[in-house]
């Protein structure tokens, strides 16, 4: 089981990875008003729009709040999928 879970989060990091990648500079108003905190507690050395920030924020993805990642969704740089992965991962590892 632990296998199939570390599988699932790195697939869901690479794809991140991809669709952030893919987005290059286009950081959208929404993104960066609800991903402010997430920014700023993880990735903040990074600058805004940057494949380090992108990489950064792919690898803190599960600490990222449900907020930045809805605004990750409404801006194309993640699927509705991939959040709802990443949202089911985390309520399985607060219990």
């Amino acid at each position: 089981m632990r296998t199939k879970h570390v599988a699932a989060v790195v697939a869901v990091a690479a794809s991140v990875t991809m669709l952030l990648s893919a987005s290059a500079d286009a950081v959208t108003d929404r993104q960066k008003r609800d991903c402010k905190t997430d920014y700023n507690r993880y990735c903040k050395k990074y600058e805004l729009g940057t494949e380090g920030l992108r990489a950064c924020m792919s690898r803190s993805i599960k600490r990222v709040s449900n907020k930045c990642i809805a605004a990750l969704v409404a801006g194309g740089d993640m699927s509705k999928a991939q959040a709802d992965r990443v949202r089911r991962q985390k309520a399985a590892a607060k219990r």
